[in-house]
């Protein structure tokens, strides 16, 4: 393939990686804020600190992956444009391969996000369970929701990607 030829390919795995890298900010930033509000909802002894314990324990995640994607995204991207010009197929092959994979972790991310969504709802609607449940589960209900809601937009993304790699090299 020739340079021009490249360059549509190119611009698809560069807008790929650039929103990825802009959504683990987010991530890092939603962890960020788990800590800041856990900080002060046990600072100050508030009757919700029970909300801490889920905000901190998915805000520990989101810095976690976040983090990771937000650090390695470069050198990615850089890795798979050098391939793209050195062998456009096996960088075709191999991208595919790789965001199928991607695409099938979703279904479980799904699934415990909802489950815990689900659980935040129940403790947070059931008031013979306390305060203490009814700030978990607002922390659950919190967390789940984002993630659920950044997980969706990412597994968007990701299938238009996967079809872009399967169709357009």
């Amino acid at each position: 393939m020739n340079a021009a030829a490249l360059a549509e390919p190119a611009a698809e795995i560069t807008r790929y990686f650039a929103a990825e890298r802009a959504e683990s900010a987010v991530f890092l930033a939603a962890a960020v804020a788990a800590a800041a509000v856990s900080a002060v909802l046990v600072a100050l002894r508030s009757p919700y600190r029970a909300m801490a314990w889920p905000l901190l324990a998915v805000g520990l995640i989101q810095l976690v992956v976040g983090g990771t994607i937000f650090l390695r995204t470069p050198a990615q991207m850089a890795r798979l444009l050098a391939q793209l010009r050195s062998s456009p197929s096996a960088c075709q092959a191999d991208e595919t391969v790789r965001m199928r994979r991607v695409q099938r972790s979703f279904v479980l991310y799904k699934r415990i996000e909802i489950f815990l969504l689900a659980l935040g709802l129940a403790l947070a609607s059931i008031e013979s369970y306390g305060r203490a449940f009814y700030a978990v589960g607002l922390g659950l209900i919190l967390e789940a929701g984002l993630m659920l809601a950044l997980d969706l937009r990412a597994e968007r993304r990701g299938r238009r990607y996967l079809e872009i790699l399967k169709t357009s090299w």
